[in-house]
């Protein structure tokens, strides 16, 4: 996959937040230099992970759980 698609990929996963209200966001970094943005919505929590060595980070969507604290 070149880099363009990779940022699209990214983008398409990003605009899944488009008409969502975001009720809270935290940050957490990992021993392995990699970090994980938590955004939770109305809808559900959007958890995006990042580590130097990837071209794009993994997104992965969870059902609206919003008691639970971030992995």
């Amino acid at each position: 996959m070149t880099n363009e698609e990779h940022a699209k990929e990214c983008q398409e996963q990003l605009k899944k937040l488009k008409g969502k209200k975001v009720i809270d966001c935290s940050f957490r970094a990992y021993d392995n230099n990699c970090w994980r943005l938590y955004i939770v919505t109305d809808d559900g929590k959007l958890v995006m992970t990042f580590c130097p060595d990837w071209s794009c980070p993994v997104v992965e969507h969870h059902e609206a759980h919003h008691d639970e604290d971030p992995e």
